[in-house]
C-alpha cells in the first residue's frame, strides 16, 4: 500500500434557502485554501472548506465561527448569513491518499479499498462506481464458467490501473504539500474558466473520461495558452489589463 499524506482538512455543512449564482455548483481555489458549494435536493445546498492544515488549530478553536468566516471571504460569496443551517459542521481532519494493488489471487478490490482518493476532487463513488464496472465486466466470463478467474483479475487490475493510477498521482501532488497550481496548472485551468471548448475538455478530465496524458497534449497546451493570450488582449484593449 502506498500512502500519500493530505496536507488539508475539511468541513461541510447543509444549509437551506442559499442561492448560488446560474443555480450551478461553484468552486474556489485560494491556493491552498479551497471551498465547495453544491446544490443538493430539496433546495438544500452542500458547503464545504479544505483549508490548509496549518489553520487547523485555529480552526478548531472556534469550528462554526473560521467556517463560515471562510467562506464569508469567498470571491462573491454564497449568502450563508442569510441561509438556514440545518446540519452541524462535519469533517475531517486527516484524510491521506491510499493506493493499493487492486487485485491479489481470488480477490479483487473497487472504491476506496483499492484507492482513496483526496475528498477535495470529489470522486470517491464515481472511482467506486466504474471500479465495480470494469471488475464486472473482467471477470463476467470467469464467474459463469467460461473463463479463467486469475486471468480475468489481472485484466482488471491492468485497466484499474492504466484508468486511475495517473489521475491519483495528481491529486497527491497537489494534496500533499498544499501547494498554489503550477504554470501548468494554471495555464488549462484559467483557460477552462473563458473558453467553452477548453470547459469542456476539463470536464472529461474532471471525470475520468480521458487521462492527464491527453489532458496535458500539446494540442491542449496550445489552445490554453493561446486562449490566455486573446483574454489577455483583449482585457488590455479595454483597459483592464
Amino acid at each position: 500500500m502506498r500512502r500519500h499524506e493530505n496536507a488539508r482538512f475539511g468541513y461541510l455543512a447543509h444549509f437551506r434557502g442559499l442561492p448560488l449564482r446560474d443555480g450551478i455548483a461553484h468552486a474556489w481555489f485560494l491556493e491552498p485554501d479551497t471551498a465547495y458549494a453544491f446544490p443538493n435536493d430539496d433546495g438544500v445546498t452542500v458547503v464545504a472548506v479544505l483549508p490548509d492544515k496549518k489553520r487547523l488549530p485555529a480552526f478548531r478553536e472556534d469550528l462554526e465561527g473560521s467556517f463560515l468566516d471562510l467562506v464569508r471571504g469567498l470571491p462573491e460569496a454564497p449568502p450563508v448569513d442569510t441561509a438556514e443551517r440545518v446540519s452541524k459542521i462535519i469533517g475531517t481532519v486527516d484524510y491521506p491518499l491510499l493506493t493499493r494493488e487492486p487485485t491479489a489471487p481470488g480477490l479483487a478490490l473497487v472504491g476506496d479499498a483499492a484507492l482513496t482518493g483526496d475528498p477535495l476532487w470529489g470522486v470517491g463513488c464515481g472511482w467506486a462506481l466504474q471500479s465495480a464496472h470494469w471488475l464486472a465486466e473482467a471477470v463476467a466470463s470467469a464467474a459463469t464458467g467460461r473463463g479463467d478467474l486469475d486471468r480475468s483479475l489481472a485484466a482488471y487490475a491492468r485497466t484499474h490501473r492504466r484508468r486511475l493510477t495517473g489521475h491519483q498521482r495528481l491529486a497527491a501532488d497537489y494534496a500533499r504539500t498544499a501547494r498554489p497550481f503550477n504554470p501548468g496548472e494554471q495555464l488549462m485551468f484559467s483557460a477552462a474558466a473563458r473558453d467553452e471548448a477548453m470547459a469542456r475538455h476539463m470536464f472529461l478530465f474532471a471525470s475520468r473520461l480521458i487521462g492527464p496524458m491527453r489532458f496535458l497534449s500539446p494540442l491542449a497546451l496550445a489552445r490554453a495558452a493561446a486562449v490566455n493570450i486573446r483574454h489577455r488582449s483583449t482585457a488590455a484593449s479595454s483597459g483592464r489589463a
